[in-house]
């Protein structure tokens, strides 16, 4: 059977309508679904939180879901969860049995544990080193150094002793220290001699001269 062009047209004009109504539904999941990709954070510290007995203190800033390609969400470890919330600008903070989680631009402003050279922390765990340069002026090696740290660690030197202090993720850290090691090298440096300022010692105000006593009156 033979059907006329104007036919056609009419049938493809009616069709259309439904192919968009069809067609809507796809486009409405697609965007619902790019909207509400990932995990909640939230929804992982409390996972953790359940499987390692920990106590955490969450700022109030503290929101957002979590990206993640091939990790199960109901097997993150506490490790992994500090991984996490560093990619996400939050830092971890653990002291006095609870780990505080706040936006990472004031990490180094937190109470962090101070480390010696032998302890082992999670690697995005924020921590605070203090060690000794021994053939280079501690001063000298911080400008070369802060490039290597993001803008909310925290590095200084104290001239006296020719130390180093800094405040970052424990991994940072601990490569910040192999490369001052590596360019530690040569005899060792004669530290300044620094005098600090004295406490004046207290002196007791001498007591005050009593008014002379008035002349009598004259008669």
């Amino acid at each position: 059977m033979k059907i006329s062009r104007k036919a056609w047209i009419a049938c493809a004009a009616l069709a259309a309508p439904v192919a968009l109504v069809l067609a809507v539904p796809d486009v409405a999941f697609a965007q619902s679904s790019s909207s509400s990709a990932g995990t909640p954070l939230v929804q992982l510290i409390e996972s953790v939180s359940k499987k390692t007995g920990k106590n955490f203190i969450l700022d109030p800033r503290v929101a957002g879901n979590a990206v993640l390609v091939g990790i199960d969400p109901a097997k993150v470890t506490y490790p992994e969860l500090l991984t996490i919330l560093q990619v996400n600008g939050y830092a971890a903070v653990e002291s006095g049995g609870l780990v505080r989680v706040i936006p990472d631009s004031i990490g180094r402003s937190a109470p962090s544990p101070i480390i010696d050279g032998n302890d082992k922390h999670p690697d995005a765990e924020i921590v605070t080193r203090v060690f000794r340069v021994k053939s280079v002026p501690a001063a000298q090696m911080v400008p070369i150094l802060r490039s290597l740290l993001p803008q909310s660690a925290h590095l200084a030197a104290f001239q006296c002793t020719n130390e180093l202090l800094i405040v970052d993720t424990y991994a940072n850290v601990r490569r910040i220290e192999g490369i001052v090691a590596t360019m530690d090298k040569g005899e060792p440096l004669a530290l300044p001699k620094c005098t600090l300022p004295q406490p004046q010692a207290f002196q007791a105000a001498p007591p005050a001269t009593p008014a002379p006593a008035p002349a009598p009156p004259k008669e």
